[in-house]
């Protein structure tokens, strides 16, 4: 999947130059995490989109064992951390963000960023709120529900499976930003446009023919191998709905709210994908890291759509899903003011966090 590191920073060397910031010389100083699995497309989103970047402060690697990039995006002091390749899933993320909490005490926020599998709607009345490739869901509460499922934690009793693990809401100063992002999309006043004009300033992020998006009958099965993108898969088993082209004209930018489910496994299923997104509340995306990292109420976790959590899954668009989801967080941060953040305390207790130099 991920291409050589070689050709990857050749490829960014030739059309993109990073921004170096002055910085700061104190981890406390830092008040927004942005966590992401993937090095070769979600981590290279992340740097794209920082405003700049800032040597990292000193800290205690005897303890924490984490390699982290520093940067800004608009009032915001923010530190991306990846999880190792090869090493996603719920467990790996718990394992990234802990001693990264007590490493940078302060941090008010998480934005966990990436890809993910979508869930389409059955029979929705309106194509322009059905799922495609390329759009973005973000992890939000319904009435009465949370915005994360675990849908593999929980016990089996005579009548079924009942689950068990859940994540609170995000918390108000999130879900209130959020609602501003989604007027000002509404009216035409963000920046995702230049967003993704400066992700794509990298090859790798050139948008994807309408045509490529290929939703299947979930009972159908793919036909070829990983990399034979479909070629061998016979059309009519294609779900019958407007194309790609109609639903999201001129290539807009389209984000959903809803339940995420997150699991240890990858799901390459449609119907396994349609019965868990049914058991979870109609969860709208598929993923693995979100309970991992979410163990606290100001997290927010947003995915971009690569696949349709199918056996059809391939890399096409997962350069795309990754930038969009990148150009959400940045606009997410770029509207809820620093200011705001500060009657809250850091996600780890102070008295708890004195392990590094200051």
């Amino acid at each position: 999947m991920a291409e050589s590191s070689t050709s990857s920073s050749t490829e960014a060397s030739s059309s993109f130059k990073i921004v170096r910031g002055h910085g700061t010389s104190e981890c406390a100083d830092y008040n927004v995490a942005w966590i992401c699995a993937l090095r070769d497309t979600e981590l290279l989103a992340a740097r794209v989109l920082l405003d700049e970047e800032h040597t990292t402060p000193p800290y205690n690697t005897e303890y924490d064992r984490n390699t982290y990039i520093c940067g800004k995006i608009g009032e915001h002091k923010v530190v991306v951390a990846c999880l190792p390749s090869g090493r996603s899933g719920n467990v790996n993320a718990g394992h990234l963000t802990g001693p990264l909490f007590h490493t940078f005490p302060n941090i008010k926020i998480t934005l966990l960023v990436g890809i993910g599998g979508g869930v389409p709607r059955q029979e929705p009345q309106d194509p322009l709120e059905d799922i495609y490739l390329g759009d973005v869901v973000i992890g939000w509460p319904g009435d009465g529900t949370p915005a994360v499922v675990q849908y593999d934690l929980g016990r089996w009793k005579v009548d079924g499976f009942e689950q068990r693990g859940s994540v609170d809401q995000p918390g108000w100063h999130l879900t209130q930003a959020l609602d501003i992002v989604i007027s000002n999309h509404e009216v035409g006043q963000t920046d995702f446009p230049k967003s993704i004009a400066r992700l794509q300033k990298i090859p790798k992020f050139a948008s994807r023919r309408p045509d490529e998006d290929k939703l299947f009958q979930a009972t159908y099965k793919h036909e070829g191998d990983y990399h034979s993108e479909c070629r061998n898969c016979i059309p009519t088993n294609l779900v019958k709905r407007p194309g790609r082209a109609k639903a999201r004209p001129d290539g807009s930018f389209k984000f959903h709210r809803g339940t995420i489910a997150s699991g240890g496994a990858v799901i390459q299923d449609g119907e396994i994908r349609d019965r868990l997104s049914r058991e979870c509340n109609n969860a709208r995306c598929l993923e693995m890291e979100a309970v991992g990292v979410n163990d606290n109420s100001r997290c927010l976790v947003i995915r971009g759509l690569a696949d349709y959590a199918d056996s059809h899954k391939n890399d096409i668009w997962k350069y795309v899903a990754a930038g969009n989801a990148a150009a959400f967080a940045k606009e997410f941060l770029l509207t809820i003011k620093g200011s705001g953040l500060g009657e809250l305390r850091g996600i780890v207790p102070e008295q708890r966090s004195k392990l590094g130099p200051k």
